[in-house]
């Protein structure tokens, strides 16, 4: 079992406070979603959790040894960001040697997927793309991983099979997700936090996502 847990980022733009008092924690074994309303710095705490992007302060750990400023490098944390994750030259089948990842592994679920292996990625739907990139992360050699938006235009239909694999494979290792489909987020996650005002606040209760202001109402 390891855990992942990060505190004391900091990060402004000016005069504008985008992180300032985050705390989260995930272990192998939970899916963690973070909710939080357009602009409340989601995607600025997964980058800067990940090491794409330099904060004023932070502190990630993994079971309790604090990572150095090279750590990107080890692979101990795989993302998913909301923009393209494979460029546009390679084809399905380069990206899934890059990962190491057999297509055997995809193939039992989604077995539509054999028919764009030689494709390049701009050469198939977004949602195709999408969904070839969150199986990527989720099977990769991670010891957690982030989805920023795994969800966007993915079918419905793939998105419930997808579902039951983040469910399998969190056995195997943590994993941190947000997307604007909180339906989805409280459905597949077992902890949940908003970010709100630059906090994290751990959410026990329905009605606190009201009280931190994600949700005008349930």
């Amino acid at each position: 079992m390891n855990t992942l847990e990060f505190d004391s980022i900091n990060l402004s733009y000016g005069l504008h406070t985008i992180l300032s008092s985050v705390h989260m924690k995930c272990i192998t074994g939970n899916i963690v979603g973070l909710l939080g309303r357009n602009g409340s710095g989601k995607t600025s705490l997964l980058q800067s959790v990940f090491g794409t992007l330099s904060t004023e302060n932070k502190s990630i750990r993994i079971n309790q040894e604090r990572l150095c400023s090279n750590y990107l490098s080890k692979k101990l944390i795989g993302y998913l960001p909301q923009c393209d994750l494979i460029p546009s030259f390679l084809t399905f089948s380069s990206a899934l040697k890059l990962y190491n990842i057999d297509f055997s592994k995809l193939e039992s679920s989604f077995p539509e997927l054999g028919k764009i292996l030689n494709k390049k990625t701009n050469e198939v739907s977004g949602g195709q793309r999408r969904l070839f990139e969150v199986l990527l992360i989720l099977y990769s050699n991670h010891l957690f991983s982030l989805f920023d938006e795994p969800f966007t235009g993915v079918m419905p239909i793939h998105i419930e099979r997808l579902i039951r694999i983040f469910a399998e494979e969190k056995s195997k290792k943590g994993i941190i997700l947000t997307d604007h489909s909180h339906r989805y987020i409280r459905e597949i996650c077992n902890q949940l936090y908003v970010l709100a005002n630059g906090q994290t606040y751990r959410i026990t209760d329905d009605s606190q996502l009201i009280r931190y202001g994600y949700l005008n109402e349930l």
